[in-house]
């Protein structure tokens, strides 16, 4: 497994197809439109299937594969590079359905599922529940007889999604539960800090599903998989707008020179710079701990998920300072990449969260120490 600076020439190959089927279905002027309510259109997602984007975590046998034979960098590197453009789609949600199914799923769900979201013929997405996809207990799920029954109400970003994986609290913990979205009533619209996003509120009551709906197991992938993805996605955006911001700290000029040349701004966009250094080289240690399966890769992603979520809002912010009063406005698009990563932190996990996860890896130690 590799994730160099420099990636693969595979991978460079998916970045730059992807990068200009970009720009040709859903460039930034598209997205500026899906946030002042408007459409993203339709068909970009088999053509999104046809590129790669949600095979990487399927078998071969499903139609899957990854263009490296290392899913998971592709996934990263994918992740970021949505991450610069914005896009809306839940390929994150998408991509830890896919890891969590192919992970625990019998040959039977695999079959089920697993070539429909490869192809883009189904789509599927996550739920969120409080905390439930991180252990929470707004969806509760009781034995009826011989099905599942599913209380609570759940949170998706994908209201158009075929299947649904939601996390439930039963007695004996955490329990993934992936259904067709037949079973679920038409949601509530809700309104999002990230005005790309359609988040719709879902009420189960008393729904009931066949024992065989749920993944036993995937728990614990469907976390690390969907908080890399997420965080992979959140420093592509930091990324690109503080390459945005560095360049206009050039371009603007006050006082007969560019403001960048100022010793403040000097100082903090150095600053900036270091996070987002510091936050890449955290990603790639974590997605090769993820790809080679290392007992401390939840930890791990983890750590970079702790880091990105301290971090994201305040370099946000710290982008404001430079570009001054223009980045207010709200034709500057600084606010759609605010919107995002203060977004991506709240449904993958806060950074008291994921901070909770590290201290839980150490818990033996701690009680030593005491």
């Amino acid at each position: 497994m590799r994730l160099d600076p420099e990636p693969t020439e595979d991978q460079r190959l998916l970045l730059d197809t992807s990068a200009r089927f970009i720009d040709e279905v859903l460039p930034l002027t598209a997205i500026r439109a899906l946030a002042d309510g408007g459409s993203a259109g339709a068909g970009h997602v088999g053509a999104a299937a046809e590129l790669g984007w949600f095979a990487m975590f399927a078998d071969e046998t499903f139609g899957g594969g990854s263009v490296s034979g290392d899913p998971v960098a592709d996934a990263v590197l994918l992740a970021r590079l949505r991450g610069e453009r914005l896009l809306p789609e839940p390929f994150v949600a998408a991509n830890a359905v896919a890891a969590a199914v192919s992970a625990v799923g019998d040959e039977a769900r695999q079959r089920a599922v697993l070539p429909e979201l490869v192809t883009g013929k189904a789509r599927a997405t996550l739920a969120v529940a409080g905390d439930a996809l991180w252990g929470g207990t707004a969806l509760l799920a009781e034995t009826a007889g011989a099905d599942l029954s599913l209380t609570g109400s759940v949170i998706v970003d994908d209201a158009s999604a075929d299947w649904i994986l939601l996390t439930a609290s039963t007695a004996g913990g955490t329990l993934p539960v992936l259904i067709e979205t037949d079973h679920l009533t038409a949601g509530r619209p809700l309104a999002c800090l990230d005005l790309t996003r359609r988040l719709v509120r879902m009420t189960l009551d008393g729904v009931r599903v066949p024992h065989t709906a749920t993944l036993p197991g995937a728990a614990e992938r469907l976390r690390t998989v969907a908080a890399l993805l997420s965080a992979a996605e959140t420093i592509g955006a930091l990324d690109r707008l503080f390459d945005l911001t560095r360049q206009y700290s050039l371009d603007r000029i006050a006082f007969g020179r560019p403001i960048g040349s100022f010793q403040a701004l000097k100082h903090l966009m150095a600053d900036m710079s270091v996070a987002v250094e510091a936050m890449k080289a955290v990603l790639a240690g974590a997605t090769r701990a993820v790809a080679a399966d290392r007992s401390y890769a939840a930890e791990t992603v983890a750590i970079l998920a702790a880091y990105v979520g301290e971090r994201a809002a305040r370099l946000v912010q710290d982008c404001q300072q430079v570009y001054g009063g223009i980045g207010f406005a709200w034709e500057h698009d600084l606010h759609l990449y605010l919107r995002r990563a203060v977004t991506n932190v709240a449904l993958y996990g806060t950074t008291e969260f994921h901070r909770g996860r590290i201290l839980a890896a150490h818990a033996d130690e701690l009680q030593e120490a005491r």
